[in-house]
C-alpha cells in the first residue's frame, strides 16, 4: 500500500574536512541526538532521454534505512517535495505498475529502465525541540554514483529535512556549509543531462509567437503536474487540472490567428473533452465542501435525523466514482495521445506570418473580441426568457475574457492585469451562482429520496432555501462587481 510523505529539505555541499557544529540552541532546536549510521543502496529509473529527471522527478528502488522500498519524489515548491512510497516487493528491475501510471504523463508510455545506482553511507542526527518533539533530521552522506553509461564518482553532502521552512532557515544559518547546486542525488549523479528544461525568459520586446509559446508551455506543464496530483489525491489537484486545460484551450482560441487553424481546432476539441471528463469530479468536490459548510452553520434544532451522515455518504460516493472515472481516462490512450500531440505542437509550432509581428500589436485583437462578447452577454441578460442560462453564458464569456487577458498580459503590463482581475471577480461571483444551481438540484433529489424512504425532509428544505438566498446574493453582487469592471482604468485600446 502506498504512503505519501511531504519533505521540506535542503542539501548542502560538504568538503572532506567538514565537521558538523553543535546545533543545540539553534532557533527552536533544544537537543541533538546521533549519529545513527545506515548503508543505503538505490537504483534510479527513468526513460532513456531522462524525461523524469528533467521534470524534477526521481523514481527509485532503495534498500537500507527505515524507509526501504520504491519511492517517487515529486516537486511541490522550492525545497518541498512529496515522496510516494511503495513496498519493495520481489521485482528489482521492473517498476511497479502504480508508479508507472503515476509518471505516465511525463513518460508517455516510454519504458523505465535503470539509469544510475547510488550507494550512500549515512550518519543521521535527530534534532528535537524543548518538548522532545523531532523537528529536523540532518544526514551526513558519503555518496558514490554508478551511472549505467558513465564513470563512477563520489561526493559528500548534507541533507537537512525539517518540519517547516523556518526551522530549515535557522539550521542553515549556523551549518557552515554551502548550499548544493543540485536538488537531488540523481541530478548530481547525471549532471547537465538531467537539468530541468526551463522556459526561456521573454525578450524585452517579444513577438506574438514569444508570448504565445511561453503561455502554452506553462499551461501544458500545469496539466502534467496536476495529473500526478490527481493520482495521489493531492488537495485541489482536480480543480487546477481543469483550470489548466481550460486556460490552454482558451489560449489556443486567442492565439488561433498565429497558428495553423486545423491543428489548433483539433487540440481544442481534445482539451474540451478532457476538461469535461474532470468536471464531474470537481463539481462533486465543490458541492461536498459547500453542503458540509452549510450543515455546520445550521442551528442543531434545524438538523433533523441523520442528514449530515447521509449527505456525506452520498457525496463521498459521488466524489469517489467521479475521481475513479477521471483516473481511468488519464490512464487511457486518448489522453496519452493528447499529451503527445501537445508536445509535438510545442516542439515545432505551426506559426503563421502573423506570429512574427510584435506582441503589442498582434495580441490586442483577441482581448478586444472577448471583451465585446462579454459586454454583449451582459446586455442580453436583461429581458432574457431564461435568466439562469443567460447568466451562465455571462460567466463563460467572462472566463474567456479573463483567460485571454491573462495569456497576453506579459505584453501589456499592469493595466491589463488589473482589468483582468476585475473580470475574474465577476466570473467568480457568477460561479457561486452556478454552484447554487447545481446544489439546489442535488438537494431536491436528496429530499425526495428522504421522503420516499419515510425520513424527515425538513433539513433538506432548509438547505435548499439557504442556497436560494446565496444565489440571490451572488446575483446582486454581480451587479456591483460589473460596475467596477466598467470603472477600472483599462488600456485605451480596449475601450
Amino acid at each position: 500500500m502506498a504512503t505519501k510523505v511531504r519533505e521540506t529539505e535542503r542539501k548542502y555541499e560538504a568538503p572532506a574536512d567538514y565537521t558538523l557544529p553543535d546545533l543545540s540552541g539553534t532557533g527552536p532546536v533544544h537537543s541533538c541526538e546521533g549519529p545513527r549510521g545506515a548503508d543505503l543502496d538505490a537504483t534510479y529509473f527513468d526513460t532513456v532521454d531522462l524525461r523524469l529527471a528533467r521534470a524534477g522527478i526521481t523514481l527509485r528502488r532503495r534498500t537500507g534505512g527505515d524507509d526501504a522500498g520504491w519511492h517517487a519524489k515529486l516537486p511541490v515548491a522550492p525545497n518541498v517535495r512529496d515522496e510516494i512510497r511503495f513496498p519493495l516487493g520481489r521485482a528489482k528491475s521492473t517498476v511497479p505498475a502504480a508508479l508507472v501510471s503515476l509518471v505516465r504523463s511525463h513518460t508517455l508510455g516510454a519504458p523505465l529502465t535503470p539509469v544510475v545506482r547510488i550507494t550512500t553511507h549515512r550518519d543521521e542526527w535527530e534534532l528535537r525541540d524543548a518538548d522532545g518533539t523531532t523537528i529536523a533530521l540532518i544526514a551526513d552522506d558519503a555518496v558514490t554514483a554508478h551511472p549505467v553509461d558513465g564513470t563512477a564518482h563520489s561526493w559528500r553532502e548534507l541533507e537537512v529535512e525539517a518540519t517547516d521552512l523556518d526551522v530549515l532557515d535557522a539550521i542553515g544559518e549556523v551549518l557552515g556549509a554551502t548550499p548544493a547546486k543540485s536538488t537531488s542525488k540523481l541530478a548530481q549523479a547525471l549532471g547537465d543531462r538531467a537539468k530541468p528544461r526551463k522556459p526561456a525568459p521573454l525578450p524585452t520586446n517579444p513577438s506574438a509567437a514569444d508570448v504565445a509559446l511561453s503561455y502554452l508551455q506553462a499551461q501544458t506543464a500545469a496539466i502534467r503536474a496536476n495529473d500526478t496530483g490527481i493520482r495521489v489525491d493531492t488537495d485541489d489537484s482536480i480543480h487546477q487540472f481543469r483550470i489548466a486545460s481550460r486556460r490552454l484551450r482558451s489560449a489556443l482560441r486567442a492565439f488561433r490567428p498565429l497558428l495553423d487553424a486545423d491543428r489548433v481546432n483539433a487540440l481544442r476539441a481534445e482539451l474540451k473533452w478532457i476538461g469535461g471528463v474532470a468536471s464531474p469530479a470537481r463539481d462533486a468536490e465543490v458541492l461536498a465542501e459547500e453542503l458540509a459548510a452549510e450543515l455546520r452553520e445550521l442551528p442543531s434544532e434545524d438538523v433533523l435525523g441523520a442528514v449530515p451522515a447521509t449527505v456525506d455518504a452520498e457525496l463521498s460516493r459521488t466524489q469517489a466514482d467521479a475521481r475513479k472515472a477521471l483516473v481511468s481516462e488519464l490512464d487511457g490512450e486518448r489522453y496519452l495521445a493528447l499529451l503527445a500531440d501537445l508536445d509535438a505542437f510545442l516542439a515545432d509550432p505551426p506559426w503563421t506570418k502573423k506570429a512574427r509581428r510584435p506582441a503589442v500589436h498582434q495580441l490586442r485583437k483577441p482581448v478586444v473580441k472577448a471583451w465585446r462578447t462579454l459586454q454583449a452577454s451582459v446586455a442580453a441578460v436583461e429581458g432574457a426568457a431564461d435568466r439562469d442560462t443567460a447568466l451562465h453564458q455571462v460567466r463563460k464569456d467572462a472566463k474567456k475574457a479573463r483567460y485571454a487577458a491573462e495569456a497576453v498580459a506579459p505584453a501589456f503590463g499592469p493595466k491589463l492585469e488589473r482589468w483582468g482581475k476585475r473580470v475574474k471577480k465577476a466570473q467568480s461571483v457568477l460561479g457561486t451562482r452556478q454552484d447554487v444551481t447545481v446544489a439546489r438540484g442535488e438537494l431536491r433529489g436528496m429530499g425526495v429520496r428522504a421522503h420516499l424512504s419515510g425520513e424527515n425532509g425538513f433539513t433538506y428544505g432548509v438547505l435548499y432555501a439557504r442556497q436560494e438566498a446565496r444565489g440571490r446574493r451572488a446575483e446582486e453582487s454581480f451587479g456591483r462587481v460589473w460596475k467596477k469592471v466598467l470603472g477600472v482604468k483599462e488600456p485605451r485600446w480596449l475601450r
